[in-house]
């Protein structure tokens, strides 16, 4: 709703970066803003890909969404970026961010024909990996498809392994870790007034919204407890016909990518597939289940979204001495919230139209950003397995929130004298 609010005050149009808003339909199950409350503002990139077809890449996204701008430009209007897949938004914005861009285009049915090993299970292609770049392999969880696959698609398309080509992107856009204190607690100001258009496709401003977990993670279970009656189950059971369909005439459809990872189509399917065949009783459990584990995905992807912001987005504009163009708004109080986002929006945007010069520093639009606005030290990904639960981390916080969970202490206390092992 805020970018409806800025695209009516300052006479712009949204450019949807939500990977899975771009599929056509499954309003509810991709969180579509209703079309009577855009307002008549102008969409851009939403109902463009139809369930059948192969999932963008961000390459042809950012190609995309770059003309877009530039048409929206030339009109004299204001083209405003929005959505949560961040990689997506982040190619836009930065030049040089794609990987993809010196990686030999091979059509996606015909990869397996060239390169067998990518049709493979997830574990026989990361032994795979192991063998051309066993730094890079180290990174991803065993059961990470896409991942692991993309990483072996890097090394069979250019030569090159992946681990090097991430760090050459990372030299050139990222920030190393004597980067990570750019806010700390003497009262140097962030560079606001300094020249970063070199870097960036275009001239940027950055709104983040934020509000705590404690007031987040309530608002999102009542987000899903209204999709629900909305009709979610409705949409996935679509999204379950159409993957029959495909299947049924030989196609075989990757659902470790593009909408079939939109959260509450895995976690609903055993409910919806027992419908026919389990006592009301049975079912009732069946789908408190789905819903419980809905929710919970929902809240980890809010977590992976604030940890791309504080590791990724904020070293970046680090690296370019770009801090002052990003913005945190603090939605926390649902009552205040014109005066604390809507207005401070309205603020900051119309003095980035004047002149980037007139920008405000950051940390003085509200009390938060003191402490959200600094990178806050990057997790290097690192693979641990619990054999006693038979679980797979991949980052020191998982590791940590794993080992002093519930179900781990009682799984250690049930098989008392098993050792875990802390690192693959």
């Amino acid at each position: 709703m805020l970018a409806i609010h800025i695209a009516q005050r300052f006479n712009g149009e949204i450019v949807n970066c939500d990977a899975l808003q771009m599929y056509e339909g499954l309003p509810i199950t991709t969180n579509k803003i209703p079309v009577p409350e855009r307002n008549s503002i102008p969409h851009h990139l939403l109902d463009c890909i139809s369930l059948t077809e192969e999932p963008w890449t961000v390459t042809r996204f950012r190609g995309q969404a770059l003309n877009i701008l530039e048409d929206i430009k030339s009109r004299g209007r204001l083209p405003i970026l929005v959505g949560g897949t961040h990689y997506y938004t982040q190619s836009v914005l930065f030049k040089g961010s794609v990987l993809d861009e010196n990686v030999q285009q091979v059509a996606p049915d015909e990869q397996e024909l060239k390169w067998p090993i990518l049709g493979a299970s997830s574990e026989a292609m990361l032994e795979e990996l192991k063998k051309v770049d066993p730094v890079m392999a180290k990174t991803w969880h065993p059961k990470d498809k896409r991942k692991v696959r993309r990483s072996l698609e890097i090394w069979l398309t250019t030569g090159q392994k992946p681990s090097d080509v991430y760090e050459k992107q990372k030299q050139g856009l990222v920030a190393s870790d004597n980067n990570h204190n750019l806010i700390d607690s003497s009262e140097r100001e962030i560079p606001r007034s300094q020249d970063v258009t070199s870097a960036f496709q275009h001239e940027p401003l950055i709104l983040w919204t934020h509000a705590p977990p404690s007031t987040l993670h309530p608002r999102l279970d009542t987000r899903i407890d209204s999709m629900l009656d909305q009709g979610l189950l409705t949409e996935i059971h679509s999204m379950h016909h159409s993957l029959q369909a495909q299947e049924s005439t030989g196609k075989a459809v990757d659902q470790s990518r593009g909408i079939w990872v939109a959260i509450g189509y895995k976690e609903f399917m055993p409910y919806l597939l027992a419908l026919d065949l389990l006592p009301p009783k049975d079912l009732a459990n069946l789908k408190r289940e789905a819903i419980e584990r809905t929710k919970i995905r929902t809240r980890q992807y809010a977590r992976s979204q604030l940890r791309w912001i504080r590791t990724k987005l904020l070293s970046a504009l680090a690296e370019e001495g770009a801090l002052g163009r990003l913005f945190l708004l603090d939605g926390s109080d649902a009552e205040s919230w014109a005066s604390d986002v809507e207005a401070s929006a309205e603020r900051i945007t119309a003095a980035f139209l004047q002149g980037a010069d007139l920008l405000p520093d950051p940390r003085s639009v509200c009390p938060a950003a003191v402490e959200m606005l600094s990178p806050g030290g990057r997790q290097e990904r690192r693979v641990r397995h619990c054999d006693v639960c038979g679980k797979t981390m991949t980052t020191d916080d998982s590791w940590r929130d794993h080992v002093q969970s519930m179900r781990h202490r009682n799984t250690v206390k049930a098989k008392r004298g098993h050792n875990v092992a802390l690192e693959n």
